[in-house]
Order: structure tokens, then sequence, then C-alpha cells
């Protein structure tokens, strides 16, 4: 017990370390605060502000207002406040970014462990459909993917988004476990009879975990903008508040109703960027606290 508790104190102090180092990262600090923020809205948003689904031929279009505080943003094509469909557009950016991107990138951290710890028949038939998908033109299966199911559930969704984003990630494990396997603590633990499980598990993988991390930040980020693309095209089913569509409707409106229509445009813009700029500022900070040669 000793000696394992020993073990565990050693592989924590560079997680600890790394995480102290990322807490100081002011980039990181921000892509923190960030993310915060968009999960707090995507909580609350909707029942703060409840989305009415009347419309107000009156109020379209409107300006920023100082009040009523619902009207800060301005108003949409119905009359809706943007702000209403800003937060009640939320929570399904947050859901798929966060549920796409841990989908990618566990697939492509299994797939690469595989591939690169077995080798043989096995790495050659990985590496063969891998190739594959990287041929094809990624955005062309999702489109296809995503008009045949049709879907706004973003379990179902994220799946979508998932099925050719992990290839580059496997390749990218793979080549770093086929170097992990040459190291003489890899070696020591195959002669003393360690199943491939520890091996992979305690020894390879903790290794990988920075990479792995910054990854996931990387593949949220992708797929939040692979989702509100979907949006944008209107391949996916009506959702008066989701952020893509309120880009694709604003632009379409711009053309009969000109500048009215630049607050419904700016918006969600904003909201998007915002996002995707947190998201890699806090994967900027992280590489950062494993790269000390990063470090100012």
């Amino acid at each position: 017990m000793e000696g394992r508790l020993i073990i565990s104190k050693d592989k924590l102090e560079p997680l600890i370390k790394a995480l102290k180092i990322i807490l100081r990262n002011r980039a990181a600090k921000f892509g923190i605060a960030v993310i915060i923020f968009y999960v707090v809205l995507a909580i609350v948003g909707p029942i703060i502000l409840p989305y009415n689904y009347r419309t107000n031929p009156a109020m379209a279009l409107k300006p920023p207002m100082l009040w009523p505080p619902r009207y800060w943003f301005g108003t949409d094509n119905i009359g809706e406040p943007i702000l209403v469909d800003i937060a009640n557009g939320a929570p399904f950016v947050v859901e798929i970014s966060f549920l796409a991107g841990l989908y990618t990138t566990v697939i492509g951290l299994v797939v690469g462990l595989i591939s690169g710890y077995f080798g043989g028949i096995v790495d050659s038939i990985i590496m063969l459909i891998n190739d594959a998908l990287l041929t094809i033109p990624s955005l062309l299966i999702t489109v296809i993917i995503a008009v045949m199911v049709h879907t706004t559930n973003p379990l179902v969704l994220a799946g979508v988004l998932s099925v050719t984003g992990w290839t580059g990630l496997a390749r990218s494990v793979r080549s770093q476990v086929l170097a992990s396997k040459e190291y003489p603590y890899i070696e020591v633990s195959r002669v003393l009879g360690l199943g491939w499980r520890y091996v992979l598990f305690r020894e390879i993988l903790p290794t990988l975990m920075p990479y792995i991390w910054i990854n996931l930040i990387l593949n949220m980020e992708g797929s939040l903008y692979a989702a509100v693309g979907l949006y944008y095209l209107g391949l996916l089913p009506f959702d008066p508040t989701n952020w893509g569509y309120m880009i694709s409707n604003a632009l379409s409106l711009g053309a009969a109703y000109g500048s009215s229509a630049i607050w419904y445009f700016l918006f969600p813009t904003l909201f998007v960027t915002l996002f995707m700029v947190g998201l890699i500022e806090l994967a900027y900070g992280i590489d950062e606290a494993i790269n000390p040669r990063l470090r100012k």
C-alpha cells in the first residue's frame, strides 16, 4: 500500500504543478472564465428569459434599448428580444460542443492506443480505415449524415459530428504510443508480466493526458463551429433560437431590410466567436503549462 501511495503521489505532482501554471496563465484564466459564463448562461438563461414563441410585428428588428432589460440587444424578425434568443440557444451550444468534443476525443484516443500498442494486422486495418476517412472531405460526410439523421438531439448530433473528427487524433496518439513502447520502463513492465491494461492505462495513458486535454478543448471548438455551420446552412430542423439559424436568417433579412437586421446578425455572431476564442485561449494556456519553452 505504501509503495502504491508513493507512486500515486509522484504521478499527481506533475498534474498539480501544471494546474498551478494554468491558473497563473492569463489566456487560460480568460478561457476558463468564458466557459463558466457560457455554462451559467445555458443553465440560468432559459429560466430567467423564457422564449414566448409569439410574434409581434410592431417590434420586429428594433435596435438595442436601455429599458426593459430584455431588449438590450434589440429584437429579431418576429419581435422577440435577441437576448431571449441568445439565452435559449445557449444550452444547445454548450451541450453539443462538450458532447461532440468528448466523443471525438475518446474515439481518437481509444483507436490510437489500440493501433499503436498492438500493432500488426490490427494496426494495418485501423490505419487503412483512418487513411480512407482522411481522403474524403469530412464536411461532405458530416453534411450527408446530418441530413439523413435530421435531429437536434445533442446526444445523436454529437455522434454525427464525431464520425470523422477523430482521425487526426488517432494517428497522433498512435505515433506517441509507438514511441512510448520503446521506453525502458515499458519493457520492464512487460518482462514483469504486467498485462496490456496496466501498461496502457497506468504507464502510457498518463503521459498522454496533457495532449488529450488540449485536443478535447480544440475538438469542442471545432464541433461548435460545425454545429453552428449546419444550422447556418439550414440542414437541421428549424429552431429560431439556434445561433447558427439566427446568423443565417439575419443575413437573409439584411437583403430586404438593410441595416435594420445588423443587431440580429451581430449578437449571435459575437457570442459564437467569444465561445470559440475562450476555448482556443484555454487550449493555449494548457499547452503553455506543459511546454516550458512557451512560457514567458
